[in-house]
């Protein structure tokens, strides 16, 4: 069979490039998470004019949840192929948005939010309810967990459900990080320290990984319940979770991945999560606010790995190599460095400096995306 003429091969690798979800999600969610959420911030401050939604606290967690990191989400775990499907919800995604920023309380806000994060749940659930593991059906429950949280948090009467639906979200998107970035991690660590002769026995250690996940998903019923005792408790499991973590971690002998810029990228979000969830678990043990604790979670965490899991996905995908731009990986250092100043902030420097970092560094993750994806299509065109 004759091969294919250059211009059919570089159509079919166009058409291939857009089969990924995440090939325009991740630079749509790295192009949002820039601009809008420093905006909030810098409009709070009184230093930037801003949409009202975006003056309050509860309005840039909305959007830091339901818009940036769902828009990951969704680029990281709809499947392949599904392009049609995948451009509609992306179309009620970009609705959503700008219905929130408009007029956050009305019912077209209320409805496209709810129309996103229903069709969002409704396409990925499906595919890991039918895995044979329970650790990998939790995804599905997440998922659902995320929508429902979303549509409480639009239903809320009062500004204190609002934050118990907040909340909730956070630890709920916490335990979708711990899941994914742990399957990422523990095969790519394995292979790694044994490439250099050192003895691993335990990798996925799924019993662990399965407890992990029903002590944070007691923590986050109790948690939605609203109750003080329940919040106490729920303290109380996220510390546990904690102790769980550690020792997962510490059996990956992850000090043997010092050589490697995305493997310590994804450690570093790994141990933001432990330190949110140690900071957050205090709190509510000790019954005060939770929002500075929950920002190592946020700005630390999730930042750090949807940062990170855009770029190697990505990079991987394009080159066959994730340290094929091993700079880029810097990025994570960065958003590191903005979230310890967003969590002792004293004052509005630090604010502003956490939010120019966070900003420039996905407008550089929004670059490098842009740059891999013209790079794949003129090696097409050469090939």
């Amino acid at each position: 069979m004759a091969a294919a003429p250059p211009a059919a091969r570089a159509t079919r690798a166009t058409r291939s490039a857009w089969h990924f979800p995440g090939s325009y999600w991740f630079v749509l969610a790295a192009l949002y998470g820039a601009l809008v959420l420093p905006w909030s911030v810098l409009g709070q401050i009184g230093l930037l004019p801003a949409p009202a939604a975006l003056h309050t606290g509860l309005g840039h967690a909305h959007e830091m949840l339901f818009g940036f990191a769902l828009a990951v989400v969704a680029g990281y775990t709809l499947k392949p192929g599904t392009l049609g499907r995948s451009a509609l919800l992306l179309l009620a995604w970009a609705l959503a948005r700008l219905a929130f920023l408009l007029a956050p309380a009305s019912r077209v806000a209320f409805g496209l939010n709810g129309l996103f994060v229903t069709g969002l749940a409704l396409l990925v659930a499906p595919t890991y309810l039918r895995a044979s593991k329970w650790s990998n059906r939790s995804v599905a429950l997440i998922l659902t967990g995320l929508a429902l949280a979303a549509l409480a948090f639009h239903l809320a009467s009062k500004v204190q459900g609002m934050h118990t639906a907040g909340l909730a979200a956070v630890l709920l998107l916490s335990m979708l990080m711990f899941f994914m970035g742990g399957r990422i991690l523990a095969p790519a660590v394995a292979g790694h320290v044994r490439t250099k002769r050192a003895p691993l026995a335990h990798v996925v250690q799924p019993t662990l990984e399965l407890t992990q996940l029903c002590v944070l998903g007691a923590s986050i019923l109790l948690v939605a319940s609203g109750l003080p005792w329940a919040h106490r408790m729920a303290g109380g499991l996220l510390l546990a979770a904690v102790v769980l973590a550690l020792v997962r971690i510490v059996r990956w002998h992850f000090w043997l991945c010092h050589d490697k810029p995305d493997l310590l990228a994804l450690l570093a979000g790994y141990l933001w999560l432990i330190t949110g969830w140690l900071l957050t678990g205090a709190a509510l043990l000790a019954q005060r606010p939770a929002t500075t604790a929950l920002h190592a979670i946020t700005a630390g965490a999730l930042g750090t790995l949807t940062y990170t899991v855009m770029l190697r996905t990505r990079m991987f995908r394009v080159t066959g190599n994730t340290l094929h731009l091993r700079w880029a990986y810097l990025g994570a250092l960065l958003l590191g460095l903005a979230a310890l100043l967003r969590i002792a902030a004293q004052g509005r420097a630090p604010l502003v400096g956490a939010s120019v970092l966070w900003s420039l560094t996905y407008l550089l993750l929004a670059g490098v995306l842009l740059w891999l994806r013209g790079a794949r299509a003129q090696a097409a065109k050469g090939s």
